[in-house]
């Protein structure tokens, strides 16, 4: 028998996308594609089934400890999965039958009944459900040694007792001892047999002794529903206004969030949403299995959990919530939500700000994307600009006071895109997205190729710069790009505030002793220096300190210029003196044959502890 045809694994299949089913519509609205994908399997699964029933009906039994289909035991009661077992035991249904021709439709009704709290025929039916029918338990309770049905008290036969009655008076009755009143005989019997009793008494036509027997039952019961009724109302009232309270309230809640976490009895993650996925950055098969406050471990997320989380109807519930968390972000959260409750302090709504946090992310996003537009549409017209000056320059005469004109134009074009390049290494840094990628490099040829490059710079504002690398610098495992531009930063810093006629010394050396690990590139100027207690503040963004004139510029220099070293694994410090200059020493690690090695790149799950001093350096 082929696996289609063969009707236990038909069976078997149609479980198990009933299951899912009746788990997604818990986690998801009806028209998701999900649960759409398996009401639709669910019912083509069905057709076959009745395919091969050759239109019978396929009904799903669970008989004490076993699961029947069509009266065939297919698996163990404890082997099926809790949502199936819950939904019939919460509704005392022993038998759901499928007619040939269910629908999506009647397949999603069934499943939406277990959210409901009246009876699953009648939700059913309110939604035109035909092809499923549900069969309740019934329980009936029968006093032992009676047998269900039997009277309690059988008339007496007509005779002595009888006539001795009606001579004597309403004194005795059947089963009743000559001389003993009525009201002693039925004082110590139940209410079934003091009315076959009072019965007896009054007639002894067995046919009249049912009639009554059933108008006095039937008036019994009326009596006892009506004050039932009268009893119950109240507590339906007031049961329906906790249940009230209840769907407001968690109204409330769910408005405010998009993520849906399943956990179990002990607070391990069962299922997840994709917006919940979204919000811890992790997949449901990571978290499965771990508990909720496990979630805290991610970064900048506050979790709330009841202590106690099971089901509880004997006794009262701690009201004691277990928050995990950064403490700073969680008071952030609190102080930003505000209930809303209604006069008798019940809650009817919540008025909610976006957290610090929260408020941080939005505005770095939509300062990133200013960046880089920004960025971009200045940097396209600047070349072109810069590229039409320089045709423009070599084409004018060599005396023609212009050419001076134009070579400024130049040299500001340049500027400009230099600050571009700050803004724009600057926000790399911010969104983790600046990639290092180290090898072996020449430390002389990192220091000759920065000197090069800045070289018409310091020529042109009268400054002389030169460079010493002797053969004791060794090979740097470094990105030779940005090292190289870590220089050119120190080199373009060093030119401003260096005075016509001064000089500028870059130099590559060994490091030594404890250092022997590094190569130290100096940058050595004679220009104005700095005080003691500024030398601390230079590498923050956006500051500029300096004991002479004012110079342009972002201040972001120097504070990329120690993001770019240290995230390579360098180090780098300054020495300086108002009046006689600066020096900077720039230390990379010594290549020792290191491997190819992951290339670096900033993520969110980097701690403070892993990368304390640039994260407060750059503000993130």
């Amino acid at each position: 028998m082929t696996e289609s045809t063969d009707p236990k694994l038909q069976w078997f299949n149609f479980l198990k996308i009933f299951t899912r089913a009746l788990v997604q519509i818990n986690l998801y609205k009806p028209d998701h594609p999900q649960v759409k994908q398996a009401l639709d399997e669910g019912q083509a699964q069905l057709a076959q089934i009745a395919e091969t029933l050759n239109g019978g009906e396929f009904s799903v039994t669970i008989d004490n400890d076993k699961l029947l289909v069509n009266g065939v035991p297919l698996v163990a009661a404890d082997k099926l999965p809790n949502s199936l077992k819950n939904l019939y035991s919460k509704f005392r249904i022993q038998t759901i039958t499928f007619a040939p021709g269910v629908t999506g439709d009647d397949l999603l009704a069934l499943c939406q009944v277990q959210a409901f709290k009246g009876e699953a025929k009648a939700f059913l039916k309110e939604r035109g459900v035909e092809k499923i029918t549900l069969n309740e338990s019934v329980y009936a309770k029968v006093d032992a040694g009676q047998t269900p049905g039997a009277s309690a008290a059988a008339p007496t036969a007509a005779g002595g007792n009888a006539g001795a009655g009606e001579g004597a008076g309403a004194g005795t009755g059947a089963g009743q001892a000559p001389g003993e009143k009525i009201g002693d005989a039925i004082s110590g019997q139940g209410l079934e047999t003091a009315l076959s009793t009072v019965v007896n008494r009054a007639t002894h036509d067995a046919a009249e002794q049912r009639r009554i027997m059933e108008i006095l039952t039937a008036k019994f019961k009326e009596e006892i529903v009506a004050e039932v009724k009268k009893a119950l109302e109240v507590v339906h009232r007031e049961k329906k206004k906790v249940e009230n309270d209840m769907v407001r309230a968690e109204s409330v809640m769910t408005s405010m969030a998009d993520g849906v976490v399943v956990v179990d009895k002990d607070g391990k993650i069962i299922m997840m949403n994709p917006q919940a996925e979204a919000m811890s950055g992790k997949p449901l098969a990571e978290l499965s299995g771990k508990k909720i406050v496990d979630l805290s471990q991610i970064e900048n997320q506050v979790v709330s959990l009841a202590k106690e989380i099971k089901s509880e109807n004997k006794a009262d519930i701690s009201k004691e919530v277990i928050k995990t968390g950064p403490a700073d972000l969680a008071e952030t959260v609190k102080k930003a939500t505000t209930i809303i409750q209604n006069e008798d302090g019940k809650i009817v709504g919540a008025v909610s700000i976006p957290t610090d946090a929260a408020k941080m992310k939005q505005v770095e996003k939509l300062q990133q994307d200013f960046i880089a537009t920004m960025t971009h549409e200045l940097r396209s017209p600047l070349t072109s600009i810069k590229a039409a000056l320089e045709i423009m320059s070599r084409d004018a005469v060599k005396e023609d006071s212009s050419r001076g004109i134009l070579n400024t134009a130049i040299r500001n074009t340049e500027r400009l895109n230099s600050i571009i390049t700050d803004i724009l290494d600057f926000s790399k840094l911010q969104s983790g997205k600046l990639i290092f990628h180290q090898e072996n490099s020449d430390a002389a040829e990192v220091a000759k190729e920065a000197v090069e490059s800045m070289k018409a710079w310091a020529t042109s504002k009268g400054v002389n710069l030169s460079v010493t690398a002797g053969p004791q610098a060794r090979p740097i495992y470094a990105d030779k790009r940005r090292t190289v531009q870590v220089l050119i930063n120190l080199i373009s810093n060093a030119i401003k505030f260096t005075p016509q006629g001064g000089k500028i010394e870059v130099s590559a050396d060994a490091g030594t002793e404890a250092l022997e690990g590094f190569t130290f590139f100096s940058v050595k100027d004679n220009g104005c220096g700095m005080k003691k207690e500024d030398q601390g503040r230079i590498f923050e963004k956006f500051v500029q300190v300096a004991s002479g004139e004012k110079v342009g510029g972002t201040g972001l220099g120097l504070a990329i210029t120690k993001a770019m070293v240290v995230m390579q694994g360098g180090r780098i410090t300054v020495d300086s003196e108002p009046g006689r200059g600066s020096t900077f020493r720039v230390g990379m690690p010594v290549y020792k044959g290191q491997g190819e090695q992951p290339v670096f790149e900033q993520t969110p799950e980097m701690t403070e502890a892993a990368k304390p001093w640039w994260k407060k350096l750059l503000g993130m």
